[in-house]
């Protein structure tokens, strides 16, 4: 279960009590929830959880407080590691579930190619007396006009009638309901000489240039008590406050204006995966002439140069597709083998030093916190090859061993040999029994058809080939612990009934059926053997650009920022439907991972596949 730390900094205020208990109350998954408390207090006051394990308290007397933003910064300092990151005030109340909202929304957000996501919103208000009525209209906000010492207000507004999608881009918060992966306490630490003023369009700008994408929810999330006239407020009880405020605006203005009142900011400045400029385009402020006009790209984050090569620098590759072996000894009907030669350069070995380096590369990326995600540990060797074959395989399952790191074997089954089956078991920490058998039927003819017609081999030969593949599946089915078939067959009837035959001949094999089928970018649709060109036309209908690739896995961004494709030359390539090399950016054989993932080439690329490959693509993000 993934966790989330809640941060809450909270000063002389008898709503924390009961903000903690709607909050558990009300969450999918309260086991799930750790509280990190900056409680700010006299000695008459008490919350009822200060005792309760999830809750991490910094136990502070109210004359000691330095403000809100020094407080929440405190409780930021008690974030443990959790997946998921959020902030509140500590005077709130929640809709039923709102942990699943915000977990499943950002990863819903994170399909857009981004996995740096903030939802923030301004939130409806709600009556400490009359709690359990809560309101379902939402609230919006534009950014406003700048007061006399530069900071920008919000102006807010009641949506009765929220828009269809649930989500909107913006590019400001509210500092009371911020809700993100773990990585932006890590990254973005509050800056704790802020005072009120300031506080959340400066953490905007500096999440914003850190690469963290905003977005606004279209129904409450959370509720806010905004009136709160009984309750004591830091400049109520601290008569310095206004110098405090004064040091703070000149800190904001250094930062936005770029006004040089304040020699260092320390760690609480802008971000380098995005400028200060690019807000300003997009979100239509610009802060040294203190103006503000509709965002220059309403609606959307932009596909800049800059915006991709910020992509690349915020790191994320979660998996890798490596091609250590270049031939295939089949030409499946659903493969572009069949119809095109594969590139001849590429019919090779990989010497097994360059594969070592490959892994050593993005092994070491991981464990520095670099380019390669934390959860990384698994690879795949196919892209359109039988991996079975490769000379060095015995010593690709060593390496993998030897960096700790896991795979699967996908094969047509022609080479899966009994030795090769035993092999696979006494590497069952590295493959874990995992076998994926790519075919389309299982009867003779049929499979000879659709597996190895037309390669030269004479009828007896072929029907020699079936009988020893199907005898192969059997064994490795008895012998290993994981192995499935994917029956490869767009025809619904005829794709239930190869099921069934694989389960009655494999009784231990899992087998499915996969009907809707990739024409690779086109190849297929141009050999007249398949198109994606009805789905591609309904998901661009409307729309005028690709922005991301969805062909990936959850916490995972898609090919272009997500994955690292490398072919059997050690060339990265954009991706597995990259069928002719087109898209090459980097030579592991003279270049380091972090040398060609951050190369203009690469952004350059990627540019030019959002305007080609990935348009004839069904896998394509579009907007």
């Amino acid at each position: 279960m993934e966790s989330i730390f809640i941060s809450i900094a909270s000063y002389r205020d008898n709503e924390l009590g009961r903000t903690i208990r709607d909050c558990t109350d009300k969450a999918a998954h309260p086991e799930r929830l750790v509280f990190g408390i900056n409680w700010q207090h006299d000695n008459h006051e008490f919350f009822e959880q200060f005792y309760d394990r999830r809750c991490r308290v910094i136990d502070t007397d109210y004359r000691e407080s330095r403000g809100a933003c020094w407080a929440r910064h405190e409780a930021q300092k008690l974030y443990g590691g959790e997946d998921f990151v959020l902030q509140i005030d500590s005077h709130m109340r929640f809709v039923r579930d709102w942990d699943r909202i915000c977990v499943d929304g950002v990863r819903k957000l994170q399909e857009r190619g981004n996995r740096r996501v903030i939802i923030s919103n301004l939130m409806p208000s709600y009556d400490p007396d009359d709690d359990g009525n809560l309101s379902r209209t939402y609230l919006t906000y534009r950014m406003g006009s700048f007061n006399q010492d530069g900071a920008i207000a919000l102006k807010a507004s009641v949506v009765q009638k929220p828009p269809p999608e649930p989500f909107s881009p913006g590019f400001s918060i509210s500092a009371a309901f911020v809700f993100s992966i773990g990585d932006l306490y890590r990254e973005v630490p509050i800056d704790p000489d802020l005072y009120f003023d300031g506080e959340e369009i400066s953490y905007a700008v500096r999440a914003y240039t850190h690469g963290y994408d905003i977005y606004h929810c279209h129904h409450p999330i959370v509720y806010h008590y905004y009136t709160r006239k009984t309750d004591r407020k830091h400049w109520d009880d601290h008569g310095n406050w206004g110098e405090r405020s004064i040091m703070a605006k000149a800190r904001m203005r250094t930062l936005l204006m770029r006004s040089g009142e304040v020699a260092d900011l320390g760690p609480y400045g802008l971000g380098t995966m995005r400028s200060i400029e690019e807000y300003e385009e997009h979100s239509g402020v610009n802060f040294r002439e203190r103006t503000v006009k509709q965002p220059a790209d309403e609606g959307s984050f932009p596909l800049t140069r800059d915006w991709v090569r910020s992509k690349l620098a915020a790191g994320g590759i979660g998996t890798a597709q490596i091609d250590p072996f270049s031939h295939c000894n089949a030409r499946c009907w659903y493969c572009p083998v069949r119809y095109h030669p594969q590139p001849p350069d590429a019919r090779r070995h990989m010497p097994i030093a360059l594969f070592e380096k490959i892994l050593r590369n993005l092994c070491e990326e991981r464990d520095r916190k670099g380019l390669v995600s934390p959860a990384f540990n698994f690879i795949y060797t196919a892209h359109y090859n039988e991996i079975l074959l490769y000379r060095h395989l015995t010593d690709m399952f060593e390496v993998l061993r030897k960096h700790g790191l896991r795979t699967l074997v996908l094969t047509n089954g022609i080479a899966l040999t009994p030795q090769k089956a035993d092999l696979i078991a006494r590497y069952d920490d590295v493959v874990g029994g995992q076998v994926c058998i790519n075919i389309s039927a299982f009867e003779r003819d049929r499979w000879i058809a659709n597996t190895i017609g037309g390669n030269g081999a004479s009828p007896a030969t072929m029907r020699r080939t079936f009988h020893r593949t199907m005898k192969n599946i059997e064994y490795a089915s008895q012998h290993l612990r994981g192995v499935s078939i994917q029956v490869n067959e767009p025809d619904p009837e005829q794709a239930a009934h190869q099921v069934d035959l694989a389960r009655q001949m494999f009784p231990n094999a899992t087998v499915r059926s996969v009907t809707s089928l990739s024409d690779r970018a086109g190849i297929l649709h141009e050999a007249g053997i398949l198109s994606n060109r009805e789905d591609i036309a309904r998901k661009s209908a409307g729309k005028s650009s690709v922005t991301g690739c969805g062909n990936t896995f959850t916490g995972i961004d898609g090919r272009h920022f997500g994955w690292l494709h490398v072919n059997a030359l050690g060339k990265a390539i954009l991706c597995c439907d990259d069928y002719h090399f087109d898209y090459t950016f980097g030579d592991f054989r003279t270049d380091t991972l972090r040398d060609i993932w951050l190369s203009d080439r690469h952004a350059t690329m990627i540019e030019r596949s959002f305007r080609e490959i990935c348009t004839r693509c069904s896998m394509a993000v579009w907007r």
